[in-house]
């Protein structure tokens, strides 16, 4: 074997084992990605609703005083929102195939 025929398999190779590592990125990626996305949704929902909950406790606490009424009230239904949306796009996601 000739050293030009050398360098040419090692090219080869090379070239090989970029296409077979897009093949595996393209095929096990996304089946990786779309679990850890739905999971990552329904966390962040989680905490929302937490803070949401903690929101609506601090203004029945704050029954006296309106301000805070009001400002934990807002603040409750905004993190209800976040809440709420982060787990439908949670959901969307599983639905896709």
């Amino acid at each position: 074997m000739r050293l030009a025929d050398a360098f040419k398999a090692v090219k080869y190779v090379k070239y090989a084992k970029v296409e077979h590592a897009k093949k595996f990125a393209q095929h096990v990626v996304p089946e990786v990605v779309r679990p850890a996305r739905i999971i990552w949704n329904q966390a962040i929902g989680g905490v929302f609703l937490l803070l949401a909950i903690s929101f609506f406790g601090y203004a029945v606490a704050q029954k006296q005083n309106p301000a805070g009424v009001i400002g934990g009230v807002f603040l409750g239904l905004v993190m209800t929102f976040f809440s709420f949306t982060s787990f439908l796009s949670a959901r969307r996601i599983s639905r896709r195939s």
